[in-house]
């Protein structure tokens, strides 16, 4: 049988082993093809699988600068709130020796509290010494050194050497007493601590003149410091401020790793806490979407392909969208849209580049009779008069250069367009009639404001960011002395000129805002 079998498989024609050939090469072809299959299969998968941890991992980090910008936020409301009362020559007499109880009973503690809900206070002077201290209204006078180690003083000489350091930095002729209310939320500084057994975020901030009618004797600022306690209602309010799921705070150090651990530490440099919640992670739905386009792919693979490199795009886009908006607000002001500090900044940079060849000019602009709005329509009606501001100096100067807000109703222009006096002159007067206009703040009630403006031209005014804005900063001086919604051109004084210049009396200066 063995042998017969041999005979007859030598006996077949050879062109029968064709079919057994196109057998295989089916077979080849169908193997390239699950191997093609296959590879682009595995491919679109970790193309989704590195799109899913791209995507988690960009979420996450808007995330967290999200909370740190609104960390960043408490922080400065709370400072503008102390401010109202840290910036005030009546305060800043009351805690000279002797101290004024009453008045530190009734307006300093008593503001806080009632006004703004800042139930933990504290009086430290420059060496570490606590003076007074409250809880809610009720005041505490003992004066007692605090301990080097003591979160409160830690962060009281913190404020401290800032307040020095913007002090040493500024080039105003009042900075022995005065400054602006921009610089001073700068120097205030703010930590977590334990208070009274609690774990509380605690803000610092330097008792200052506003007028300068204060004697200026011994050491001083004393800084104001409060502390808001991390209670359940504090974190509920920010979780529900920031959206965040299972948002919670653990005090000390994480025991274990977690993608959203966000640490947080106090003045000393250790750990306080961290928060944590549960972050959105869109990669997730990228997957279940990509999912079944994948399978599909092994038969239209062309089309799984476009279908998912699409969404891949819109992913990018919304990403690049979300970025785009953050760097916007980074270089804006949030209540107006205008150009912040820091925009200025950059826009005045690149004007300085071009010179002495193409010249240009800056307005500085301070409002006059505003303070009295916020006093007595409140804050809400201070901010339609800033947004009205605003939208009328956008409107004046149009596409001849940046309108920037630099403080509360500080406002500073910069013309790129290299313009004559009588041009500017012009532009200023407009500018001054345009704001002195009645102003609709709501409920039946307009009010009428001015603007005092300072003009500074470079090259003539300085070649520096530095000497322009201070020759623009003395024009506006000389503007409030002359009156209201007035403007003054800088003269082509020389720096030293401007730094020996007396400054107008506070009194004047504060009687023309």
């Amino acid at each position: 049988m063995y042998h017969s079998k041999k005979k007859t498989s030598a006996a077949v024609p050879q062109g029968q082993d064709l079919p057994k050939r196109g057998q295989r090469i089916t077979v080849w072809i169908y193997s390239f093809a699950a191997l093609l299959i296959v590879l682009s299969t595995a491919s679109l998968t970790y193309i989704a699988q590195m799109a899913w941890g791209e995507a988690d991992r960009r979420a996450l980090e808007a995330e967290q600068l999200h909370l740190t910008r609104t960390l960043n936020d408490i922080h400065r409301q709370v400072a503008r709130d102390q401010m109202t009362v840290a910036q005030w020559d009546r305060t800043f007499n009351a805690l000279q020796a002797p101290l004024d109880r009453a008045f530190i009973e009734d307006e300093l503690v008593g503001d806080l509290w009632e006004d703004f809900n800042l139930e933990r206070t504290f009086v430290v002077t420059p060496d570490g010494t606590l003076i007074a201290q409250a809880i809610k209204d009720d005041v505490l006078f003992e004066t007692k050194l605090l301990q080097p180690g003591n979160p409160i003083r830690k962060l009281a000489e913190q404020t401290t050497a800032a307040f020095r350091r913007q002090q040493n930095r500024s080039n105003s002729v009042f900075a022995d007493w005065y400054m602006p209310q921009s610089a001073l939320l700068e120097t205030s500084q703010a930590t977590f601590a334990v208070i009274d057994g609690t774990r509380a975020f605690v803000s610092a901030i330097p008792v200052l003149p506003d007028e300068g009618q204060v004697r200026l004797e011994g050491d001083y600022p004393a800084i104001l410091v409060n502390a808001v306690y991390i209670d359940e209602d504090w974190l509920t309010g920010l979780s529900e401020q920031l959206g965040y799921r299972d948002f919670r705070f653990y005090p000390g150090e994480p025991e274990r790793r977690h993608p959203t651990n966000y640490l947080v530490q106090a003045a000393d440099g250790s750990t306080f806490g961290y928060f944590r919640w549960d972050h959105s992670k869109p990669g997730r739905e990228i997957w279940m979407m990509a999912m079944p386009l994948i399978v599909l792919l092994a038969s239209f693979i062309a089309i799984v392909a476009f279908a998912l490199a699409t969404k891949i795009s819109r992913l990018s886009a919304s990403l690049e969208e979300s970025e785009r908006k953050n760097r916007y607000f980074a270089r804006h002001d949030a209540l107006t849209g205008l150009a912040n500090r820091h925009h200025f900044s950059d826009c005045l940079s690149f004007s300085l580049d071009g010179l002495p060849d193409r010249g240009f000019s800056i307005f500085a602009c301070d409002l006059d009779r505003f303070k009295p709005v916020n006093d007595t329509y409140g804050h809400e009606a201070g901010d339609r008069v800033i947004c009205t501001v605003a939208d009328r100096l956008r409107l004046l100067v149009g596409e001849n250069g940046v309108v920037s807000r630099i403080g509360g109703d500080e406002f500073i222009v910069l013309l790129t367009q290299q313009m004559d006096r009588d041009a500017l002159a012009a532009l200023a007067g407009d500018i001054c009639r345009s704001i002195a206009e009645p102003i609709d703040i709501g409920g039946g009630h307009k009010i009428g404001i001015g603007v005092s403006i300072g003009i500074a031209s470079a090259p003539e005014s300085g070649m520096s960011e530095q000497d322009l804005i201070r020759m623009a900063d003395m024009a506006l001086y000389r503007a409030k002395e002359t009156g209201r919604n007035a403007f003054e051109f800088a003269g082509s004084l020389s720096v030293e000129a401007t730094k020996i210049r007396k400054p107008m009396a506070p009194q004047a200066y504060e009687a023309s805002r």
